[in-house]
């Protein structure tokens, strides 16, 4: 063998070298896969019943009354809650499952029957951000005090304690959490039974950003010790009166409050002092209240009030001039308070002054009011017209039954107009309507009662700026007149090729026609006129024949009416009956099918005695299930929609009457809902209680003639009370029986 060179050597050596290194990290790799198992493996729990685990958001809920333990649940939970369990003691043992494989950092405990709690419970949470601790009424609030302590308060954010019946909060509730020093701590304490707040219970708290008490009973706000403050929720409580801003020399007691909610509270008045010391307040929320007059500079001291929200306020009666005075304002909310701007306009408001000092208005919404139309176009242009910097103007179910020129042409940067709902039928020139060079983005004219659209309807530049037009739910006349309308649409939204961007809202669902009778329901995709069948016919002969023909008709229908009505009356009445009993729909009422046993019909005035005596008279001892709308309606659904709702979802109605009572047209709509239910089920389904004696001047149609067709109980204390609770209870008792005849 030839001797190799000393670089030969040096080669092979390097060679030998490299695949011994990579031989033992093969071999390494391959003791790793066998040592140290994968996440897979190690994590072996997977979440069973009664929990539930969504692995996207990292959380898990369980739900069982049978449940008395805290099952193991997958390593990578973070958020967890336990939604009526039994779990009735808690201690750091009780929660080991979590605590030992799990970093929590959201505890949800809500209606568990927890009855103890120890102070050490929550020891264990080293990560823990948000606790919330609900529908517990058995748990004593002094104990969870003490359970505090034992919480990671140095990572707290949030915490809530809703639901827990609790009437009185201990001033040193929070002081576990004096050293937090997050930089935005929050307290939910929503749905309690609080009647008044002493902000001392807070005075610990120097990072509280966001305090929500909505839905208690809270009369009185002290705010004193609520420096850091910059949301205060006070929505669905019993305030009377705005409280108290300014403390010594007029110094604010709240410099942060930023955002201020005071909803479906019972406030009837407010003037240019009720917000002083709120210089940084931006948003501001008085929907739902008692107000009858907006005073002049009632907001004027809000420097940096952004959004106003001042909607369903029913009572409302007199704006004086310039109520809105708010530069800095931009977002106005005033909807479904259903004020007359065309009725009393020389003496309950100044249209001129209306909005005259708020200049930078961005967004209005007067939906559910009733504007000058038709003779009143000069009030309607001096409402709007200081809107010169107006992008979205939302004008749904105004009463509106014709548009008046020049009134938004002068809105240069409009972007958004909603005129839904109204009554507008058409209009003229419709280049002074919206102007010629129109800024419009999106103009919604659905459920209106417009025929014919063509092409004077809209301005050619405006159907080149918008972007979405919506004219569904209209009245259209499938007539030789919309075959303008018909071909543009066929050219741009039928058509393979097309070259515009705006977008029909709605087509071809709600495009329908109307007129005439024959084409009644007939897409309007479906019309398909020609220029033969469109040839002009003498008008004259047309309106001759149609006269001639429909004075025949009208003659012979009233002949046989008026010759046979009784009969014709009598054979309807009976085909009716007979076909209902036979297809079975004929049926006694069922308390089954019911879920409340009673709907109480009551104006804001009466709600204390309506929650605290009679409600917790029929509920707390005759176990009825009273349907009241501060407790059970759905949150965030119109109101209107939700009496209905839950209406239809109860037995019977019960009706309380008073002077307040009769002067609410809230309650008289009400009203009107008895008596629909009394015309399909009968007398026996509604029960009238007389509180408080109704005056003659306040007695109405609607209430006259329900007191006079059905019996009423009068409320009394002492003697006489007990003979109408047992009158009462007996009528809720008492069955329906067979629907009224005419109904079946």
């Amino acid at each position: 063998m030839n001797a190799l060179t000393k670089h030969e050597q040096n080669g092979v050596w390097t060679t030998n070298l490299l695949y011994e290194t990579m031989s033992n990290l093969l071999k390494w790799i391959f003791l790793l896969q066998i040592v140290i198992p994968t996440s897979e493996c190690m994590d072996t729990v997977q979440c069973k019943y009664p929990c539930s685990c969504s692995f996207k958001t990292k959380s898990a809920t369980c739900n069982a009354r049978h449940l008395r333990y805290i099952p193991r649940l997958p390593s990578d939970i973070k958020t967890v809650k336990f939604v009526q369990n039994n779990f009735t003691s808690l201690d750091k043992h009780f929660f080991r499952n979590l605590t030992s494989y799990n970093r929590i950092e959201t505890l949800n405990l809500t209606d568990n029957r927890i009855q103890y709690i120890s102070a050490d419970s929550f020891r264990e949470f080293k990560y823990l951000v948000t606790l919330d601790i609900s529908k517990e009424p058995n748990l004593n609030i002094t104990m969870l005090q003490q359970s505090l302590y034992s919480l990671p308060v140095r990572r707290m954010s949030f915490v809530r304690f809703s639901g827990n019946g609790w009437r009185i909060l201990p001033t040193n509730l929070f002081l576990p959490f004096v050293n937090n020093y997050r930089s935005s701590f929050s307290i939910s304490l929503t749905r309690n039974k609080l009647q008044s707040i002493d902000s001392k219970v807070f005075r610990f708290l120097i990072n509280l950003k966001t305090l929500n008490l909505a839905w208690n009973s809270i009369k009185n706000v002290t705010l004193e010790n609520a420096l850091s403050v910059r949301v205060l929720n006070l929505d669905s409580n019993f305030v009377r009166d705005i409280p108290v801003w300014c403390g010594s020399k007029n110094k604010t007691m709240v410099p942060n409050l930023q955002k201020l909610f005071l909803s479906d509270n019972s406030i009837a008045e407010m003037d240019s002092l009720s917000f002083r010391c709120l210089g940084n307040l931006k948003i501001l929320n008085l929907d739902a209240n008692n107000f009858r007059t907006l005073q002049s500079n009632t907001f004027s001291e809000l420097e940096s009030l952004n959004t106003l929200y001042i909607s369903e306020n029913t009572r409302l009666k007199t704006i004086e001039d310039y109520a809105f005075n708010a530069s800095s304002l931009q977002f106005l909310y005033f909807t479904r308070n259903h004020y007359q701007f065309n009725k009393g306009i020389h003496y309950s408001y100044n249209p001129k002054t209306l909005f005259m000092k708020c200049p930078d208005l961005e967004q209005l919404d007067m939906s559910y009011n009733d504007l000058p139309t038709r003779n009143q176009y000069k009030y309607f242009r001096d409402i709007f017209r200081p809107l010169v910097n107006l992008k979205i103007l939302r004008l749904e179910s105004a009463s509106l039954r014709s548009l008046p020129y020049y009134a938004f042409p002068t809105m240069k940067y409009l972007q958004i107009l909603d005129l839904q709902k109204n009554f507008l039928q058409g209009w003229n020139r419709s280049d002074r309507v919206f102007g010629t060079n129109s800024s419009l983005k999106i103009l919604n004219l659905r459920s209106n009662l417009i025929r014919v659209v063509n092409k004077t309807t809209f301005p050619p530049s405006l159907l080149f700026s918008l972007d979405k037009l919506d004219l569904g739910d209209n009245y259209f006349s499938c007539s030789c007149d919309q075959m303008w309308f018909r071909d543009w649409i066929r050219k741009n939204f039928e058509s393979k090729i097309s070259y515009s961007k705006l977008m029909l809202v709605g087509y071809p669902e709600y495009y329908k026609c109307k007129l005439p009778g024959d084409m009644r329901g007939v897409p309007l995709q479906d019309y398909n006129p020609t220029d033969d069948n469109c040839k002009q016919v003498n008008p004259l002969i047309i309106t001759i024949s149609l006269l001639t023909g429909a004075g025949i008709v009208s003659f012979i229908v009233i002949f046989i009416m008026y010759r046979c009505q009784t009969n014709i009356r009598n054979y309807l009445y009976l085909c009716r009956f007979y076909k209902n009993k036979k297809s079975g729909y004929i049926q006694l009422d069922n308390c089954e099918d019911y879920e409340y046993h009673a709907f109480i019909v009551y104006c804001d005035a009466d709600r204390n005695w309506v929650h605290n005596v009679c409600v917790k008279r029929l509920e707390n001892e005759e176990g009825m299930k009273i349907c009241i709308h501060h407790r059970d309606f759905d949150i965030g659904e119109p109101v209107t929609g939700n009496i209905e709702k839950y209406m239809s979802r109860c037995r019977k109605v019960i009706v309380v009457m008073s002077n307040n009572f009769a002067e609410s047209e809230w309650c008289q709509w009400e009203v009107d809902l008895v008596h629909e239910r009394r015309r399909r089920q009968g007398k026996g389904v509604s029960l009238l209680i007389m509180l408080r004696s109704i005056d003659s001047k306040h007695m109405t149609n609607r209430l006259r003639a329900l007191l006079d067709s059905t019996p009423h109980l009068t409320y009394c204390s002492g003697v006489g009370e007990k003979v109408f609770w047992t009158a009462l209870i007996k009528g809720l008792k008492k069955p329906i029986g067979h629907p009224p005849f005419a109904v079946v």
